[in-house]
């Protein structure tokens, strides 16, 4: 909203007749942080460190609050000057530039203390010996195992406090409810922005150096020597969900090019040589179609997904917490705030704790040259899903960018893959094809495609007047002191 009427005592209505007297204007939009800010300091030296019960505050969660709001400030205030229309002349918004070193370093000073266990034990969750699970089970693990949960906002089942993002994004074939699944598909372009383990970044393999597919014995073969949060947020094709490996295939690939596939896995079909009539698609897709509750990239969520049985039914749902703040944030915070001050040397140290539990171990170097582009890129690897990137690419003043209105073709899909402003305004899928051509050597084996699928009809267009929400005409008619957003 940026600056809001700031108020800070009690109002007084003096019963006549007039509110004049209780309109107040909006704040400059650096007062509201400084307030936010302020706020945490006045209170963290009366709320515990260290509570067992994360969902209660305590002295982390109003550091990890205020670590997070220095920062959006301090980037507002340097990044803004990027785009000066989007401010207005009284500071309502937009910070001035000549601001930004100092929300910076309350931002870095707020997550320090948290990270030198002033104010409690955290630390990133290592528990799992598979980093992919291990990774999953960061928000799943309730348990006092878990030291990186600084704040959740807690669900209990027995207390009927429930939610139901298992319902409506389990995998279709091994749901709970057939009514219900498939509704939030991770795209390919978050499954490329994963690096290789080498700390490069590729697109999935999909044809070799002439174009010719690429002949896969295993599903999961395409996506080998990944970061381990690819597998931990995203479920790949032939996944192991609950009962039973999930079901993702497009159809059936012959030799000339012809594809056999259906609306649905019960719509069976005959394949050539053959009047037997076979699945042709996989029960959770993709389909040509566009088939609902199936999944409509060739991938399914994993993050925050209960595995728990029951999970996934409307009657009962998921009692698995939101986490509101978590150590890998605020190291990441940290980060981002030292490369901003120029500390390069400690903002490597703090992004490399997170990279190397994700099995990125070969570390990096953040330098004034390319720290923009890795803070962007590690953001979106470990914290998608969690509610940030929206409000980071809004911060960062690139929402216009990323999100240009233009379509995105398949080239433009695969390359800059490690530019923090790389184009994404159309979410592709990687469909899985058994190849058939009995006889052959590549007969069962598996190639993908990429693939825009049938629904995506439009494009993402990001506009500037979109960096800050609608102030209606309700609320300024009610009190004429507020004034409009800029561009609205």
């Amino acid at each position: 909203m940026g600056g809001v009427p700031l108020i800070t005592k009690s109002l007084t209505y003096d019963n006549s007749g007039s509110v004049s007297n209780l309109l107040t204007p909006r704040a400059k939009e650096s007062d509201v942080y400084d307030f936010v800010i302020s706020e945490a300091e006045a209170i963290k030296g009366s709320l515990p460190a260290d509570l067992v019960d994360k969902s209660r505050a305590s002295q982390a969660a109003a550091l990890a609050m205020e670590a997070r709001a220095a920062l959006y400030a301090g980037s507002i205030a340097k990044y803004g000057a990027t785009t000066p229309q989007v401010s207005l002349p009284g500071g309502e918004v937009g910070i001035p530039a000549s601001m930004a070193a100092g929300y910076y370093t309350k931002a870095l000073t707020a997550a320090k203390a948290i990270i030198n266990g002033t104010v409690g034990s955290y630390s990133l969750y290592q528990v799992l010996p598979n980093l992919s699970d291990n990774f999953a089970a960061v928000f799943l693990d309730k348990s006092s195992v878990n030291h990186e949960s600084i704040f959740v906002e807690d669900f209990k089942a027995l207390a009927g406090k429930t939610h139901a993002f298992t319902t409506n994004d389990q995998p279709y074939s091994v749901s709970d409810e057939a009514t219900d699944a498939g509704r939030l598909d991770p795209s390919l372009n978050l499954v490329e922005s994963f690096e290789k383990l080498d700390n490069t970044f590729a697109p999935i393999p999909t044809t070799d150096a002439s174009g010719n597919p690429i002949y896969y014995t295993d599903q999961q073969d395409p996506f080998a020597g990944r970061d381990a949060r690819l597998a931990g947020t995203v479920m790949l094709p032939h996944f192991f969900w609950k009962t039973a490996f999930i079901d993702i295939w497009g159809g059936y690939l012959l030799p000339n090019g012809t594809i056999i596939s259906s609306d649905d896995a019960t719509h069976l079909a005959a394949l050539p040589g053959s009047s037997a009539q076979v699945q042709v698609v996989g029960k959770d897709g993709p389909t040509p179609t566009g088939e609902p509750l199936r999944s409509q990239t060739g991938f399914y969520i994993r993050k925050y997904l209960d595995p728990a049985t029951g999970s996934g039914r409307r009657g009962r749902g998921s009692d698995v917490n939101f986490i509101r703040y978590r150590y890998g944030e605020v190291l990441l915070n940290a980060a981002e705030a030292s490369a901003e001050l120029g500390d390069f040397d400690n903002a490597s140290i703090y992004i490399n704790q997170v990279r190397a539990r994700a099995g990125l171990t070969m570390p990096i170097a953040l330098t004034a040259g390319n720290y923009f582009d890795r803070i962007v890129h590690e953001r979106r690897a470990e914290l998608s899903f969690e509610g940030h990137i929206l409000f980071d690419m809004k911060r960062w003043r690139i929402a216009t960018k990323v999100w240009d209105g233009n379509t995105e073709s398949l080239a433009d899909l695969t390359s800059n893959l490690g530019s923090g402003t790389h184009r994404n305004t159309q979410p592709w899928g990687l469909y899985p094809y058994k190849f058939y051509n009995p006889g052959g050597a590549n007969d069962g084996k598996w190639v993908f495609k990429e693939v825009l699928p049938s629904n995506v009809t439009g494009v993402l267009n990001f506009r500037i007047g979109n960096y800050y929400s609608q102030i209606n005409d309700g609320i300024i008619s009610a009190n004429p002191k507020i004034i409009r957003q800029p561009n609205q």
